[in-house]
């Protein structure tokens, strides 16, 4: 027993001696604490998508199952081999990040910035990036917004893909651009450009007109342009195309349809990384292929192209006061420009087809559009008013929360004040054409917001009793306006513009309300604006025209007038309004309780 005592107090000593740790220190040791780590140098099989979703990737190549299934970009990670041969060939060449931190911009692959963690208190969580254009860009947690990867090619890479035929149809050699930036050699473009500055751009004036026309000649003279510049100059086109076949106008040097250069966009867009690495250019260029979406027709149109957009344009951070990126107040305004754009869009796209705006009234903060004195802003501040107020009313009236009086009041009352405002500012005799238009479009604008807003009397006895009038003069008021635009000459370059209203909806009202109140004290007034629509527009204008015919036969024979000259085998058992406006038909008002 004394030999085993002895033996463990000297294993004692021996582990005192050599160890000796500290008091604090842990009990257990531990060897080769300064053995340094080993570098990580497997490569990584799967593709970028699918690690970041954390999915297992099938490692197919070009593209994977899970990528070419649902659309995505399909992009592998170079080999570790393959990296440190790039940074060797780099040298000393000043990196995208490099350029972005050089120009106050956060690091993209930095944990420790400031600016990087600067976060968005704003019903999102989100924080701000530099993207690979130097603008700070918006990233919320959603996996829709994937980080982005460093782009392989520079803004002065050439493409040469072959463009495609237009309407599927060859084109002569001669004529034909050989890939997709070479359009830019041809004579239409300025003037296409030029047709546009004059007769589109005070739609949405998110274009800086004199920028594109620098931006053709340096990629003329250079064969390069800033990121996205060549694709917003092949959407110009596209636009300006369509605005003069909607004109009327017959021009000898328009030599390729708008078809051709809708194209030559989407081809373009797809090249430039969009939308998974949008810019300001391609948000604008994707823009112009989304707004005949704002066409008030009642067909099924795609609805990818306006929610993409949407999309990008909040992962831009469009959707958040410009302030909060530290903008100079030009740039600062034309974010703005672009954000009320897209807003207006989305709920253009929501009223015509019966579906929920993507964009939440309480998820933005920008600021109104300042117009100031430049003419061609009034019609954008009139559609960035009355679409904020049409939100409101999508949100307290059509949501799923029911509307109270208060609500419909105080909603009433900014609606009033949008409108007095509006049409006190176009009470002007000596107007340009473009001048009366853009007052007319104004008019038209503020009308539409107050037809949505009073619409509901017709299908529910609660509704304010003030709003049937309210809603049948703007009704009237849109017609004649409408009516106007469409038929005076001096206004039949603007005639594109026009098109993004939509009369049908205007009419159905007026008719579904000469079926529920009949014999009224307006049924004479309102009976004439329902023949100048129809004597205007019914004959090769749309479908749904022919459509409305029931039910203006059904409003004929309610009242008692004649109804031979309105033709024979019309179906009435079940037309009514519902039928020509799919946000009226979307609520159950059956059941409403104000």
């Amino acid at each position: 027993m004394a030999s085993g005592n002895e033996q463990g107090g000297s294993l004692a000593k021996v582990l005192d001696h050599s160890a000796s740790p500290p008091s604090n220190a842990s009990p257990f040791l531990r060897l080769h604490l300064n053995r340094p780590r080993l570098a990580r140098n497997r490569d990584v099989q799967s593709c970028e998508q699918c690690r970041s979703r954390k999915i297992k990737c099938d490692r197919a190549k070009p593209h994977c199952r899970c990528c070419n299934t649902y659309g995505r970009s399909c992009i592998y990670r170079p080999k570790a081999v393959e990296r440190k041969q790039q940074k060797k060939a780099m040298g000393s060449v000043t990196t995208p990040e490099e350029k972005c931190v050089s120009a106050g911009f956060p690091n993209q692959h930095s944990s420790g910035s400031p600016d990087e963690k600067q976060t968005i208190p704003f019903n999102q969580a989100g924080h701000l990036k530099a993207s690979d254009d130097g603008r700070l860009r918006y990233y919320s947690s959603s996996s829709w917004v994937a980080g982005v990867e460093e782009s392989n090619t520079s803004p002065c890479d050439r493409h040469d893909t072959p463009l495609p035929a237009s309407n599927g149809r060859d084109i002569l050699p001669e004529s034909l651009p050989r890939t997709s930036k070479d359009f830019i050699y041809l004579v239409d473009v300025d003037q296409l450009i030029a047709w546009y500055a004059k007769y589109c751009h005070f739609w949405f004036p998110f274009v800086d007109c004199n920028k594109v026309t620098a931006a053709v000649h340096e990629q003329r003279s250079h064969g390069c342009s800033e990121p996205g510049a060549v694709t917003l100059i092949a959407a110009i086109c596209y636009t300006a195309t369509r605005s003069i076949k909607a004109s009327g106008s017959t021009n000898s040097w328009c030599s390729f349809p708008s078809s051709f250069w809708k194209e030559v966009t989407t081809q373009l867009l797809a090249e430039s990384g969009y939308p998974s690495r949008p810019n300001l250019n391609t948000v604008r260029a994707a823009f112009f292929l989304a707004i005949p979406s704002m066409a008030e027709r009642h067909s099924h149109p795609d609805p990818s192209s306006v929610s993409i957009l949407v999309r990008s344009a909040q992962s831009l951070g469009l959707h958040r006061e410009p302030l909060y990126f530290q903008l100079s107040a030009h740039d600062a305004e034309v974010s703005r420009i672009i954000w009320w754009s897209v807003r207006g869009l989305d709920i253009t796209y929501a009223i015509s087809h019966g579906l929920p705006p993507l964009i939440h009234p309480t998820t933005t903060d920008v600021r109104s559009v300042d117009c100031g004195y430049v003419s061609e802003r009034k019609l954008l501040g009139a559609v960035a008013q009355t679409t904020e107020l049409i939100s409101k009313a999508l949100h307290c009236i059509y949501s799923v929360s029911q509307p109270t009086l208060r609500d419909i009041k105080q909603l009433g009352e900014e609606a009033e004040k949008i409108y007095a405002k509006e049409i006190s500012e176009n009470h002007n005799s000596h107007m340009d054409p473009l001048q009366s238009f853009v007052a007319l479009s104004r008019m038209m604008c503020c009308c539409k917001m107050m037809m949505i807003l009073h619409q509901p009397y017709l299908r529910t006895s609660q509704w304010p009793r003030e709003s049937r009038l309210k809603a049948l003069i703007s009704c009237q008021d849109y017609v004649s306006g409408f009516v106007t635009g469409a038929t005076d000459e001096s206004l039949a370059p603007y005639r594109w513009v026009l098109d993004h209203f939509d009369v049908i909806h205007a009419c159905a009202i007026i008719l579904q309300d000469l079926i529920q109140n009949r014999h009224s004290p307006e049924s004479s007034s309102l009976r004439s604006v329902v023949d100048v629509c129809f004597s205007t527009f019914s004959k090769g204008y749309h479908p749904v025209w022919t459509q409305l015919e029931s039910l203006r036969f059904k409003a004929w024979a309610a009242n008692g007038w004649p109804v031979n000259s309105l033709g024979r085998g019309i179906s009435v058992s079940d037309t009514s309004l519902a039928d020509y406006d799919p946000l009226f038909a979307s609520f159950p008002w059956e059941g409403l309780a104000i």
